[in-house]
């Protein structure tokens, strides 16, 4: 088995493993996490898209409140109950947007057969990303998402900074990322912090808009 399958298998499991559960990271319940969603849709609402891709949607938290900012949006995620879960969430929508959910590993994915896109959305993935394949992967992933974004189009970038106890999201390694997605030729448009209390834990996430020149 090639090490690119091994990360696929694992990435599938883990994901299937807390989607198959009810509201797992408490999206629906969490005000915290509804004013995180809130936050990251108003950081783009002040434009239409023709066409928005999501990466790793899970179950269309985010997916639904794009919606009404596009004319059409593909939304791609590893975990097919995530999918299934996204469909029933975004059906429930009054918004004239065409969705396209598909069960896909976003590091196997044709993105260029797709393109282009007016907005790439990639909110509390790239750390899972890091975890499951080398710089190399991720980085050329960063140049491909850079490919596929029309010109003048934007990237939302948005990750938990977290602390000792939870490696992947590291500050430093959380910024190493988002410097990624700069080297690979976007631009930094604007720059936010979002701050609050989950569970009696104090959380911060960093928020990068982006765009391609």
């Amino acid at each position: 088995m090639s090490q690119k399958d091994d990360a696929h298998r694992e990435a599938e499991s883990f994901f299937e493993g807390h989607w198959r559960k009810d509201d797992p990271w408490a999206f629906d319940t969490s005000p915290y996490e509804q004013a995180r969603l809130d936050l990251l849709r108003d950081v783009v609402a002040e434009r239409r898209y023709r066409r928005v891709l999501e990466l790793g949607c899970g179950a269309g938290h985010l997916t639904e409140r794009l919606l009404p900012l596009a004319d059409s949006v593909l939304a791609l995620d590893i975990s097919a109950t995530a999918i299934e879960k996204a469909k029933a969430r975004v059906a429930r929508s009054s918004a004239a947007c065409h969705v396209d959910l598909r069960v896909a590993n976003v590091m196997e994915a044709d993105l260029r057969a797709e393109a282009p896109f007016d907005l790439v959305v990639l909110t509390e993935t790239v750390y899972y990303l890091g975890w499951l394949y080398s710089f190399f992967k991720v980085a050329w992933l960063a140049r491909d998402l850079y490919e596929v974004t029309s010109p003048r189009g934007r990237l939302l970038l948005a990750n938990t900074l977290g602390e000792i106890g939870d490696a992947l999201v590291l500050p430093w390694i959380v910024r190493g990322y988002h410097d990624v997605f700069r080297n690979a030729g976007y631009e930094s448009e604007r720059e936010d912090t979002f701050r609050g209390e989950k569970d009696g834990v104090a959380l911060e996430v960093l928020i990068s808009l982006l765009k391609r020149p």
